[in-house]
């Protein structure tokens, strides 16, 4: 039937739902938000589709981080603290806290970079999550990529054909940090992330920021649009990334866990490698 009895009625609406198959969704009677955001409340344990009243989240990730860090309910301060504490040293604690507090979250060093970056990874889109984050390091400086630009595929990187004599002493850490986190070698420890004189305050942010993104993937780098959004909308006002706070610390610690998956590998203690 085509054709409604009861038209321009007042019982037009109750006819119509009368005569509606049941569970029938009718099309074009919904409403579409293109700009909605999520907020904090939106982004809840009890939503999600894997919740299991008073039973353990069973996902190794949560797979709602980039609702959950643009929502603004997680922040980096809980990202380095898993990713780190409390494996890491006293020493590295400190320089996490030194590093990162005060400070801009943008994990590119400069716009080359992130072209290079974006550019290779569309290219090679099989890679894993390690040789991204190695390719992350790797395309920082442009005198280091052309040395291994023709010396990787979607399956790794060649790093022993990779010559490296001339390069400078401060990049030397950024590519030996990418050979670590790429083949779970011990070219660098987190003894030596401690060490200034080893590895210099900027490559120490680009491999923290590698390992960061090791961990969590892609999601990890909504920080660095949060910042571009927050420096849009408010350029006047300063701002100030989260405090790294001490794992001892009681308030440190989240009700919400973001159960990372771990990209460090071999023994624990200060003497871990990436």
């Amino acid at each position: 039937m085509i054709r409604y009895f009861m038209r321009d009625t007042q019982l037009c609406q109750l006819e119509r739902q009368m005569m509606t198959p049941p569970y029938f969704k009718p099309r074009g009677h919904g409403r579409y938000y293109p700009s909605f955001q999520y907020g904090r409340d939106d982004t809840e344990c009890p939503y999600c589709m894997n919740f299991k009243r008073n039973h353990p989240c069973p996902l190794e990730q949560c797979v709602c981080l980039d609702e959950r860090i643009v929502a603004g309910a997680l922040d980096l301060n809980e990202f380095v603290r898993d990713c780190f504490f409390p494996e890491a040293g006293v020493r590295l604690q400190a320089r996490l806290e030194r590093s990162f507090n005060g400070s801009s979250i943008g994990f590119f060093l400069s716009d080359s970079h992130w072209e290079r970056w974006q550019h290779w990874r569309a290219r090679c889109f099989r890679m894993s999550g390690r040789n991204l984050a190695a390719l992350f390091l790797l395309t920082v400086y442009e005198d280091t990529w052309r040395r291994m630009i023709w010396k990787f595929d979607a399956c790794g990187f060649d790093f022993q054909s990779v010559q490296l004599s001339g390069i400078q002493p401060e990049r030397y850490s950024v590519y030996q940090a990418a050979k670590a986190i790429s083949t779970g070698s011990r070219n660098i420890t987190l003894a030596d992330l401690a060490s200034p004189e080893l590895v210099t305050d900027e490559a120490f942010h680009l491999i923290v920021c590698a390992l960061l993104l090791a961990n969590y993937g892609d999601a990890i780098l909504n920080f660095e649009r949060k910042v571009m959004q927050c420096d849009d909308e408010s350029s006047s006002e300063q701002r100030r990334s989260p405090r790294i706070r001490c794992c001892n610390d009681p308030s440190s610690h989240s009700q919400k866990s973001i159960r990372p998956l771990r990209c460090a590998v071999g023994s624990t203690g200060d003497r871990r490698c990436l």
